[in-house]
């Protein structure tokens, strides 16, 4: 024996205050979406100061670093900890290259 449940037919009334309702809430989502502080995309961060100084820590690793360190840098924190880590074993590694083999 199948049993089917009826839904309640939905008047014209009650479907446009679901519409208006849902309106305000997309409205206040979107003004809470505005006010939120907006984060640098992955372009904004790929600059031509940013280029030249990943061309130098691959190439010249302490002016690099200087780059890396230097107050009109655009790198935060954690990004200038990592670069100095992967400087550090660079350097360690290519002076135990000259010096043991």
């Amino acid at each position: 024996m199948s049993s089917k449940i009826s839904k309640k037919k939905k008047s014209l009334a009650e479907k446009e205050a679901e519409r208006a309702e849902l309106r305000e809430k997309n409205k206040q989502l979107s003004d809470q979406l505005a006010a939120m502080p907006r984060t640098a995309s992955m372009l904004e961060r790929f600059t031509k100061w940013r280029m030249i100084t990943y061309v130098c820590l691959i190439l010249l690793p302490p002016y690099g670093l200087y780059r890396v360190w230097s107050k009109e840098s655009t790198f935060v924190l954690p990004e200038r900890v990592v670069w100095t880590f992967m400087i550090i074993v660079y350097l360690v590694q290519l002076s135990r290259l000259m010096l043991f083999s």
